[in-house]
């Protein structure tokens, strides 16, 4: 009985949506300035890609089907590139369970043991040196 298996030819991988890529790219050029808009409740100001010094607040949902922006592209189509973008800063921060400032994950560490705080408690650098300080 013969075992060998025939590869199969890939499957050519669909290209993004052009509103995807542009969303991407708003993300590569604005991820700090949008961070630092967040509003709460999910708000964000994400800049126009097309208008000099032009925003737009939008709103990333804990559902896909809730985000918002108040764009024309959102809309007309229902998905526009200031979601896209807004939606990676907003999956690549967190809340700091310390002084409530939204900040990169990458910037967050874990409580292990604290008298100050719950073990899990995602804390910034600043917290976590006041903590530390305890």
């Amino acid at each position: 009985m013969d075992t060998t298996t025939i590869a199969q030819p890939a499957h050519p991988s669909t290209p993004e949506p052009g509103y995807v890529l542009r969303g991407l790219g708003l993300y590569e050029l604005h991820a700090n300035a949008i961070l630092d808009s967040y509003q709460g409740g999910g708000k964000y100001l994400v800049p126009s890609g097309t208008q000099a010094n032009g925003l737009y607040e939008t709103r990333i949902g804990t559902r896909p089907e809730r985000n918002r922006c108040e764009c024309r592209g959102f809309a007309s189509h229902k998905h526009c590139s200031h979601v896209v973008a807004a939606g990676r800063v907003a999956g690549r921060s967190a809340v700091c369970d310390g002084c409530g400032a939204r900040t990169w994950r990458r910037d967050l560490s874990e409580v292990q043991e604290s008298l100050t705080y719950f073990e899990g408690d995602l804390l910034c650098r600043s917290c976590r040196r006041d903590s530390d300080a305890l």
